[in-house]
C-alpha cells in the first residue's frame, strides 16, 4: 500500500511468425469433448431410450453438489505483494487480513484449492456463508460488488483503490 507500482515492460510478438498452439489445443480439446460416445449416455430398456446408470449418477452427483455450497475468502497471511490479476499493477500490496479473492464452491477447501497454491500464494480459505449453490453465488457477487466500500480499500490512496480483490479477474 503507498508503494510506486512496479515497471511493466510490453513485447509485441512479431507480426510475421504465426502461433498455431492455441489452436491444435483447442481441437484436441473438442476431440476429446466429442469421444464421449451416445451408447456411453443412452441405453434402450425394451425399446425406449434411457440414461446409462453411470451417466444418471453422474447427473446425481452435479444436483446434489448444487444443495451443499460454501462462499469463501482468500485472505493475505502477511503484509506483502500477492498476484493481481485486473489492476494493470501485476502484484499488490495486502496487508495480513485483507481480502485476495472471493469464491464459491462445491468441492470444500481440498477439492478447489490444494495445500501448495494456498501457502504458494500466501493465503488462507476461509467459509464465509454455506448454502445452496444459488445461494452462495450470490453472496459472493454481493461481497465483490461491495468491495470498494470495504473499510481495508477505502484505507488507501485513491489512485491504488481497487473495484474488487486483486485475485477476481471479473465480477461474475
Amino acid at each position: 500500500m503507498g508503494a510506486n507500482s512496479p515497471t511493466l515492460h510490453f513485447h509485441s510478438p512479431d507480426p510475421k511468425k504465426k502461433n498455431h498452439f492455441p489452436l491444435i489445443i483447442a481441437a484436441a480439446a473438442i476431440l476429446i469433448v466429442c469421444a464421449l460416445k451416445w451408447r456411453d449416455v443412452v441405453i434402450y430398456v425394451d425399446g425406449e431410450a434411457q440414461l446409462t446408470a453411470k451417466y444418471r449418477k453422474e447427473l446425481q452427483n452435479h444436483l446434489d453438489e448444487a444443495d451443499e455450497a460454501e462462499q469463501y475468502a482468500l485472505i493475505a497471511l502477511s503484509d506483502g505483494w500477492y498476484t493481481c490479476v485486473h489492476s494493470g499493477f501485476g502484484t499488490y500490496f495486502l496487508k495480513a487480513g485483507e481480502v485476495w479473492k472471493y469464491g464459491t464452491t462445491t468441492k470444500g477447501e481440498q477439492g478447489r484449492y490444494d495445500y501448495k497454491f494456498l501457502r504458494g500464494n500466501g493465503v488462507n480459505y476461509i467459509v464465509q456463508f454455506r448454502g445452496t449453490l444459488h445461494e452462495c453465488l450470490k453472496e459472493e457477487k454481493k461481497k465483490i460488488y461491495m468491495y470498494p466500500l470495504l473499510p481495508e480499500n477505502l484505507a488507501r490512496v485513491e489512485e491504488l483503490r481497487l473495484i474488487r480483490p486483486p485475485y477476481n479477474p471479473i465480477r461474475r
